[in-house]
């Protein structure tokens, strides 16, 4: 059975880790890929920086990068995790997408965990 974890957040603040969504799968649970896209809410000709995304595992940064509005901010910038053959948890861990923005402007950002189990 497939299972899909999504959240979404609008951001006008440069707090840091904000969770844009988060789960505890269960020990039977195998993520295959996780994505994360952040997009402005209002038109911007002019390239930025929007901020930095981290994937989260029990409380610990595991991976992160910076994402960058182009210069057509219609198109999200978006990120793709896969994770080969999965990553299985014990049923304990809370996996998330965070991200803490590099400005006040208003930002929406999206994250999903794609998996079996």
């Amino acid at each position: 059975m497939a299972t899909f974890i999504s959240g979404q957040l609008t951001t006008t603040a440069t707090t840091a880790e904000q969770s844009v969504c988060s789960a505890t799968p269960s020990g039977s649970t195998s993520f295959k890929s996780g994505a994360i896209a952040g997009y402005l809410t209002t038109y911007s000709a002019t390239e930025s920086n929007m901020g930095v995304v981290f994937w989260d595992v029990g409380g610990t940064n595991r991976w992160e990068a910076r994402v960058q509005n182009t210069d057509l901010a219609s198109l999200a910038g978006v990120i793709v995790l896969p994770f080969g053959d999965g990553i299985t948890f014990s049923g304990s861990e809370t996996c998330a997408w965070q991200v803490t923005p590099a400005a006040t402007t208003s930002m929406r950002w999206a994250g999903i965990f794609i998996g079996q189990g």
